[in-house]
Formats: C-alpha cells, structure tokens, sequence
C-alpha cells in the first residue's frame, strides 16, 4: 500500500537508508535532496517526501524521521532548510 510520507534522515545513515530503500520496489534514488541549518553545503541531513510504498517507510524507520508533514513543515519543525550547492 502507498502512502504520503516525509523522511529526513542524517548524513551518517543516508548512505544505508538509501541502500535500504533501494531494494524496494519504488525506493531507487530516495534522500537525495540535502538538507542544513543554514542552506549552505554540506548537508547535514536528506529528505524525501511525497507517496511511496509503506514498505520503504517501515525499513528505513529506525534509521530516521519519519512524519505525515508536508515536507516544507518537517523542515520547519526541524529547523532545515534545502541546501545550496555554491557556484
């Protein structure tokens, strides 16, 4: 079953949720988009957000944040903004 999901996941673990993620169908190129405090480069963390399969949301659940927020409030209430990269 699909279902709307908004993810942010550390730097550290976006590496293995990706993998994760990866295995299921529907899970290729997830927690791509970086996220910082400040918006400058390097991410801190990754987000996806949008409809996917529950599986995906399940597996990588212990590696990260997972909420029903739009993705503009998870990284409001997380104090994120969408990074930057430099010219």
């Amino acid at each position: 079953m699909d279902i709307f999901a908004t993810i942010i996941v550390t730097a550290d673990k976006a590496e293995q949720a990706r993998t994760i993620a990866a295995e299921i169908p529907g899970g290729e190129g997830m927690l791509t988009a970086g996220l910082s405090a400040t918006g400058a480069e390097p991410a801190t963390h990754y987000i996806s957000s949008g409809t996917m399969p529950q599986e995906i949301v399940e597996a990588v659940a212990g590696l990260a944040e997972v909420s029903e927020l739009q993705p503009s409030e998870a990284m409001a209430s997380a104090g994120f903004v969408l990074c930057v990269p430099s010219a």
